[in-house]
């Protein structure tokens, strides 16, 4: 394993939200960033007419708090070096400068904190995934995440809307399927597998240089 440089510090420069309308919230491990992190929430930008995907990095994800996650410094740089070059994307850090209160990662604390950031006419849409929707009542607060951000469901195939419950079809916007997922990206990186296609080069190399998920055990 390489020698291990010091982490970058994490940002506290704070986008400025208030010039965006319509904001896309998308919020998740990021453990490590992939192509279809980066790719797939602008497709669904476009399809709502979003101004802006925010991206969330978790602090502590409350359904992976009996998981090794990598420190966040790293997911936050990985991050920020993914969608770096993306129009339309900002990365906020809201969840990582929590995690010295010891509560998981809730969204309706994030998007409660985010809220008076905003424009007064601005609308925040929250994207999740078809995976959420069964157990979206499990969340804390789950009404009043629906209150603050109108769920966009990411659909991909073979999945349709008729297989989600009827509440939520209006909510859905369809995007191609991936074979791309972070626990992949982690078991090329241990099985010594090139990462070309997978994550932006940038992230690529910061993985590399990091020496992250050599031994993988997330």
């Amino acid at each position: 394993m390489p020698d291990t440089p010091s982490t970058p510090p994490i940002s506290t420069t704070e986008p400025d939200l208030a010039r965006f309308r319509r904001l896309l919230i998308f919020g998740g491990s990021f453990d490590p960033p992939h192509v279809a992190h980066a790719e797939l929430p602008l497709l669904v930008a476009a399809q709502i007419g979003a101004d802006v995907v925010v991206y969330v990095p978790a602090g502590k994800a409350p359904h992976k708090l009996d998981k090794v996650q990598t420190d966040p410094q790293h997911r936050l740089a990985m991050l920020r070096r993914a969608v770096s070059e993306l129009p339309h994307a900002v990365v906020v850090t809201d969840e990582i400068d929590r995690v010295a209160d010891g509560r998981p990662s809730y969204t309706v604390d994030t998007l409660e904190q985010l809220a008076p950031r905003l424009h007064p006419e601005a609308e925040m849409r929250l994207l999740i995934g078809t995976d959420q929707v069964d157990i979206f009542d499990s969340w804390h607060r789950a009404e009043r995440v629906i209150e603050l951000a109108e769920p966009v469901v990411m659909m991909r195939p073979p999945t349709t809307a008729d297989d989600l419950p009827e509440a939520w079809r209006s909510r859905v916007v369809a995007v191609p399927t991936t074979e791309v997922s972070s626990t992949a990206v982690r078991a090329r990186v241990a099985a010594g597998e090139s990462l070309d296609g997978w994550v932006a080069p940038e992230v690529a190399a910061y993985i590399a240089e990091c020496g992250l998920y050599q031994d993988e055990k997330h």
